[in-house]
């Protein structure tokens, strides 16, 4: 017998121990029906076999059942949280704040970290988190925008819009921009960040235009201190005239290999390279830059020293 099945017979057994039967009743449910019309006999009968249904689904629905689903369209969203008990891992964009011809402009690096869940909010407030960590950036060349201390206490989604609290406001634009693209970067295109500070509202922000705020050219893969195979695959990206940028490949002062890269698209749109070098085991820095058309000097430069084993 199955376990709903038990539980219907022993709600079906209390109600039968309630009902008190008479000695006579049989006799007196005799003597009514021969006084009354056939039809009210028959109606009789179909009212019981209504009624015991009727008994039958109120028991089902005494049944204890199993939870439906949430419907995504009116399930709460999960509140930040920077505790986690499980080992869940993402790889998450997180923008820092470098020197780029003497203009501060965001780069952008991956880091691989834990997290309590995969959720959306959790990705944002684990984004924003490492942020905001002084030092985190894998480049000594990158570095947050913000102040030592600043913290994230809530992160929800409503529609497309972010909302991001945190302990204390943004110093500059290059932080309010460095928080909305890390933000963006989670949840893809141009979301509307509502920023509270301790809970009040503080300011509602998007991404600025990609030309003036980010660095012109960087070295996306690999990273600054990785570790990598001796088939080195290279990736760069940026907005640069006439799709052209320049890689440099040294150990130590001495230059390994030097070669033109032709982005997938020139300035102002951001075009992309992408290449694979064979080095021996040593200690490289590579070089993404451009060489000015007027002076032949080296402009937009982002170096990374990697390690192949």
């Amino acid at each position: 017998m199955s376990r709903d099945e038990d539980v219907l017979r022993r709600i079906l057994e209390a109600e039968a121990a309630r009902v008190e039967v008479s000695p006579d009743a049989l006799r007196s449910i005799r003597a009514r029906t021969e006084r009354r019309p056939r039809w009210f006999s028959l109606g009789a009968v179909a009212l019981t076999a209504a009624t015991a249904t009727a008994a039958v689904v109120g028991a089902f629905a005494l049944i204890p059942r199993e939870s439906a689903p949430p419907d995504p369209r009116t399930a709460s969203t999960p509140s930040w949280s920077s505790t986690f008990s499980g080992t869940s891992t993402a790889n998450l964009a997180i923008y820092y704040v470098g020197d780029d011809q003497g203009r501060q402009r965001l780069y952008r690096e991956f880091h691989h970290l834990p997290m309590r869940d995969t959720s959306t909010v959790t990705k944002i407030g684990t984004a924003v988190t490492e942020m905001l960590r002084p030092e985190s950036a894998h480049d000594p060349q990158y570095a947050s925008a913000w102040p030592t201390g600043v913290r994230v206490t809530d992160v929800s989604i409503s529609g497309g819009t972010v909302t991001v609290n945190l302990s204390k406001a943004p110093p500059s634009t290059i932080a309010r921009q460095e928080l909305v693209w890390t933000v963006a970067a989670v949840v893809g295109g141009d979301p509307t960040v509502k920023l509270l500070v301790d809970g009040s509202q503080y300011a509602t922000l998007r991404k600025a235009p990609a030309l003036d705020t980010l660095a012109a050219l960087w070295l996306i893969n690999p990273q600054h201190g990785e570790t990598v195979a001796r088939d080195v695959s290279l990736h760069v990206a940026g907005a640069v005239f006439e799709a052209t940028a320049h890689l440099k490949v040294r150990q130590g002062d001495v230059v390994i290999d030097e070669r033109v890269l032709t982005l997938s698209i020139g300035a102002p749109a951001r075009g992309e390279a992408k290449l694979t070098l064979t080095l021996a085991p040593g200690e490289y820095t590579l070089e993404a830059y451009t060489i000015s058309a007027a002076d032949g000097s080296v402009q937009h430069l982002d170096d990374h020293v990697v390690t192949v084993r």
